[in-house]
């Protein structure tokens, strides 16, 4: 009897793995296939607000659908529509920073962006299971609910900078005071043998003329070795990143019997080590992401391996862990930024002019390799360990991750021997 018990617990571990990556591959999956379409779409639409509170309702819907989930048709109806929102939110909004902060401070602004994103993802199952365990499955929800309302509350709020620029430039353009040339100029729109000024409708049909086809957009950014580099490194920090998340939990259950609260914690020194990613950031900005991306990969390498030798509950190999974590998440902290402005400052190589930057299109390349990760993670996380063990998830990650750090090397910043572009 003792036996039958101890094989159908394992079953439901096992059943429980599966599914919980599972779930995660799909959210990627939908990540993966909305990303680029959100892209395209993004860079013909003049006003980012609009878009973003789309991406929002969504993803008030793919909380629902979670919420009530009594089978596994609507908790996978919701990771998929959780997918579709966070593809369009995570690429408008980054086109949108690209808009707002100046070009010599893209490092700076995607530290910034670097540490809240790492935070969020992984300080979510801190959260979840510290309220899950003190208030229950519902207080859950009602926590990311709430978060729904303050983030549609700033989006509404939000003023762009192309709406700004609509409101300064005719205070910029009126005349001093007692100047009736200047009094005619502005009535007119124009001077004496001046062209007259493009304003409203023709503006916008002079910016779409402009701008290439989609395909050749397409062409133009995937034939960048610069910009492949990014995204398989980007593809790679997901991957290690969300393996963590399927896997760490039921690990540290399994290993040394903590609740949900423990599990939850467990998280702590994989998020502390990301508020060095604004730092990070303005070394980008100085120095270039080649050799911060490849140290991080370098670094992440062997605190990979030694994850093998967190075998038993004592209080050295909790210690062990939670050292081998910290150094997981600088290695973290040191790529996420990095790759992240890369994105731009590959983009700006051939755009001089920012207002026909495929901003929008590339970070949605950057958010499909994510996904892309996003979806291998949890699938080599949990279904590796269910069938090699805990030890072959480190050494296997620590593979991929010291051969992404030879292109890095190769790749990112442009060829090794030259700096980054400025």
């Amino acid at each position: 009897m003792l036996t039958s018990v101890r094989h159908m617990s394992h079953v439901v571990r096992i059943l429980v793995q599966y599914w919980v990556a599972v779930s995660l591959a799909v959210y990627g999956a939908a990540l993966l296939v909305s990303s680029p379409i959100w892209g395209l779409l993004a860079d013909r639409i003049r006003n980012r607000r609009i878009p973003m509170l789309f991406g929002l309702v969504l993803l008030a819907g793919a909380t629902v659908f979670l919420c009530l989930s009594s089978n596994i048709a609507m908790l996978l109806m919701g990771r998929t529509l959780q997918g579709f929102s966070a593809a369009l939110t995570w690429t408008v909004g980054l086109a949108l920073v690209i808009d707002t902060v100046d070009s010599k401070r893209i490092g700076v602004a995607t530290g910034w962006i670097g540490m809240s994103t790492s935070v969020a993802i992984l300080s979510a199952p801190l959260v979840g299971g510290v309220v899950y365990g003190h208030g229950g499955y519902y207080s859950v929800f009602a926590m990311c609910f709430g978060l729904l309302a303050v983030d549609i509350a700033l989006r509404l709020i939000i003023v762009e900078v192309k709406e700004a620029r609509r409101w300064l430039e005719p205070a910029e353009a009126l005349p001093a005071v007692g100047d009736a040339s200047g009094v005619e100029q502005s009535k007119s729109g124009t001077a004496k043998g001046d062209e007259p000024v493009v304003t409203g409708a023709s503006s916008g049909d002079q910016l779409q003329a402009s701008r290439p086809s989609i395909l050749r957009q397409m062409w133009t950014l995937l034939r960048k070795p610069r910009l492949l580099g990014a995204l398989w490194g980007t593809l790679v920090h997901a991957l290690i990143q969300t393996s963590f998340d399927s896997i760490l939990p039921l690990f540290v259950e399994e290993t040394f019997g903590w609740n949900s609260t423990g599990a939850g914690l467990v998280f702590l020194p994989l998020v502390l080590p990301t508020f060095l990613s604004p730092l990070i950031g303005a070394l980008g900005d100085r120095y270039g992401p080649k050799w911060l991306a490849t140290g991080g990969f370098l670094l992440a390498t062997p605190f990979l391996v030694c994850l093998r030798f967190v075998e038993n509950d004592s209080i050295n190999h909790i210690v062990l862990l939670c050292g081998l974590l910290v150094g997981i998440g600088v290695a973290i902290a040191l790529v996420f930024g990095p790759l992240m402005a890369e994105i731009t400052w590959t983009v700006q190589e051939d755009h001089a002019d920012s207002s026909v930057a495929p901003y929008a299109l590339a970070y949605g390349f950057y958010s499909m390799a994510f996904s892309g990760g996003a979806l291998i993670g949890p699938i080599l996380g949990g279904m590796v360990r269910d069938s090699a063990g805990w030890p072959t998830v480190g050494w296997a990650l620590a593979i991929v991750s010291f051969v992404t750090s030879i292109t890095q090397l190769i790749w990112i910043g442009g060829p090794l021997r030259q700096g980054r572009s400025s």
